[in-house]
């Protein structure tokens, strides 16, 4: 009976996540409001924020990786923005509305505004992925 018991638990488990989380390993989650300098960004098409801060060992490591992906969306409607929240309330603010408790934190938004967080040093396949995925 106990092994019924789990087993349902776990079925009840799996068609939950299913659909919550893409097979590359991401999620866009909506109901965030973006803040105004974050919403101008967006009337371009998709925007991948870059939150970092002084003195983040991360920060400098995940940097070329932000700045190979540009290179690569250079001249589509991707635009990229590197926001430092040690250097101003705005930057703070951004990070606060996306949930940034770490850094670096890069967030791939949609047009819907619906956003998929990376926290520290990312893949840079599965961002990418998420990029094409919110240019759909």
């Amino acid at each position: 009976m106990q092994y019924v018991a789990i087993i349902a638990v776990l079925s009840l488990l799996s068609v939950g996540m299913s659909g919550c989380i893409s097979q590359s390993g991401y999620e866009f989650k909506g109901g965030i409001t973006p803040p105004k300098l974050v919403s101008d960004l967006m009337k371009n098409g998709t925007v991948i924020l870059f939150i970092t801060q002084n003195n983040c060992p991360a920060c400098e490591q995940t940097l070329p990786k932000i700045t190979d992906l540009q290179k690569q969306y250079n001249g589509t409607n991707v635009t990229f923005a590197t926001l430092n929240i040690d250097n101003s309330t705005t930057s703070q603010n951004v990070g606060q509305v996306y949930g940034v408790r770490t850094t670096p934190t890069t967030v791939v938004l949609r047009k819907d505004g619906a956003a998929a967080i990376f926290v520290g040093v990312f893949d840079e396949n599965t961002v990418k992925s998420a990029i094409e995925d919110a240019r759909k």
